[in-house]
C-alpha cells in the first residue's frame, strides 16, 4: 500500500531527476557550446506553457489538490503530443561525454511519471484527491 509519505517521496524524487537533467542540460551547454539561432518560437512557447504548468502540477500533487491531478496528465498528455511533433532538427543529437547520463535521466523521468500516474488511479491515494 503505498501511504502518503511514499506518494511524497516519489514526487520528490521527480522534482531531483528534474533538477539533475536542468544542471546536466547546462553543464553539457557550458562544455560544448553551439552555434545556434537563439530566437523563440512557437515551440519554444510551448515548452515554456509546459515547464510553468509542470511545476504547478508537481506542487499541487504534492500537496494532495485534485486539480494537480488533472493538470497532471494534462501535462503529461501535451508532452506526448508535442513529440509526435517534433521537426527534424529535434532528432539530430549532438553526443558530448554527457549524452549518455542526460539519456539515463530522461528515461528516469519517463518511469517516474508512470509511476505517478499509476499511483494517481490504481493505488489509495487517489482517495486523496477527490
Amino acid at each position: 500500500m503505498i501511504t502518503e509519505r511514499i506518494f511524497k517521496n516519489i514526487i520528490l524524487t521527480q522534482v531531483a531527476l528534474f533538477v539533475t537533467l536542468i544542471a546536466f542540460g547546462i553543464a553539457d551547454e557550458s562544455a560544448n557550446p553551439v552555434n545556434e539561432d537563439l530566437s523563440f518560437n512557437l515551440i519554444d512557447s510551448v515548452f515554456l506553457i509546459w515547464f510553468i504548468g509542470y511545476i504547478i502540477s508537481i506542487i499541487l500533487l504534492y500537496k494532495f489538490k485534485s486539480f494537480g491531478k488533472k493538470l497532471f496528465v494534462l501535462i503529461f498528455i501535451l508532452s506526448f503530443i508535442t513529440s509526435l511533433f517534433e521537426g527534424q532538427d529535434s532528432f539530430i543529437i549532438e553526443f558530448s561525454s554527457f549524452t549518455p547520463v542526460i539519456s539515463t535521466i530522461e528515461n528516469l523521468l519517463y518511469v517516474v511519471d508512470g509511476i505517478i500516474l499509476a499511483t494517481l488511479y490504481f493505488t489509495s491515494i487517489k482517495e486523496k484527491f477527490d
